[in-house]
């Protein structure tokens, strides 16, 4: 596997198989007598190491993920090393070692587009977008094979920036390059709205839909559902935004408290105020940490309150549905 698909999503039966190999393997060397065959076992679990500590990141295990790839040797998969801890260093928020870790990773790796783009996504995570942008564009000039995850992070990072021009070149690019790749036609569709385009925006989604419900990934379908509700929304069909919200809810409840805000906005914007209200509870109830939710109640039932009556003020279901929206399905995914 690549140093740049390292981060490609395994779900559990993956990592479940990887520990099952590992164990045979593992097995396998304990019984071996040839030192070349013990070698080529060695290595062979190093690599399984490596593939499985991945996995264990890409399922939120980093403490495990982190250890995994710790016991890798240096000498073998010194730069797979250091990318797969700095990325569990910056997973777990353990910016400066993970920073520091990466500075010895580059003096000893200096062109590793890999590095480089785990730099980038270091400082995405600390919200410095123009640092992020340079480390993207180095990483950029040392890619050999597939580029798509720094094209994919530079995208993310433009997108921040406004600089939207930029942006819709490169993921138009990676769609004609990978037209079954749901996520981005999303983004893409995520773009559009961005740019006031709802229409053009809602076929994005749809073309999206479409290949999304081949896999059905929990990170990618919320964004797909949320993103066909604003774009039904910002078109006047708020029936079908209503219904779209809802269907995502079903599909979703214990997922992401922005699918409760999503079927609350519409309920709210359909009139139907004690329904709305209802959902957001239960949406609290869900997830008590979420303060965007509990301002949302708070706004709703502050415009139910409103002695002036009047119609339904739309600025709440386009601040959750562009500004919310935007942050789930923008949020950098260098692993995917």
């Amino acid at each position: 596997m690549g140093e740049e698909n390292k981060n490609l999503s395994i779900d559990v039966e993956d990592l479940n198989a990887l520990k099952r190999e590992l164990h045979i393997i593992q097995r396998d060397f304990k019984l071996a007598t040839s030192r070349t065959r013990r070698r080529e076992l060695k290595e062979h679990i190093d690599e399984l190491k490596i593939d499985m500590g991945w996995a264990l990141l890409d399922c939120k295990e980093y403490e495990k993920g982190l250890a995994l790839l710790s016991s890798v040797s240096w000498r073998a998969h010194g730069e797979m090393k250091y990318n797969g801890i700095a990325r569990a260093l910056t997973e777990m928020e353990y910016y400066d070692e993970a920073r520091r870790l990466l500075e010895r990773g580059l003096k000893r790796y200096p062109d590793s587009y890999a590095l480089w783009v785990a730099m980038g996504g270091l400082y995405e995570s600390l919200g410095d977008d123009f640092e992020a942008l340079r480390c993207m564009d180095i990483a950029l000039q040392f890619a050999l094979g597939d580029n798509s995850t720094g094209l994919y992070n530079k995208f993310l990072i433009l997108t921040r920036l406004g600089c939207y021009g930029d942006a819709v070149q490169i993921i138009e690019g990676l769609i004609e390059r990978y037209p079954e790749n749901h996520q981005y036609l999303a983004d893409r569709g995520s773009c559009a709205l961005d740019m006031g385009y709802p229409q053009e925006a809602l076929g994005y989604y749809q073309k999206a839909m479409k290949l999304w419900q081949r896999s059905q990934g929990v990170h990618e379908g919320i964004c797909i559902y949320s993103g066909l509700c604003s774009a039904y929304y910002e078109l006047g069909i708020k029936r079908e935004a209503m219904e779209i919200a809802f269907e995502g809810l079903k599909k979703f409840p214990d997922e992401d408290p922005i699918l409760y805000q999503n079927v609350g906005a519409t309920f709210f914007q359909m009139g139907w105020d004690k329904k709305a209200i209802e959902v957001l509870k239960k949406g609290i109830e869900k997830f008590p940490e979420d303060e965007e939710l509990k301002q949302f109640l708070k706004n709703v039932e502050e415009n139910i309150d409103d002695p002036d009556g009047g119609e339904k003020p739309p600025l709440l279901s386009l601040i959750l549905f562009l500004a919310l929206i935007h942050k789930k399905m923008m949020k950098r995914r260098g692993e995917m």
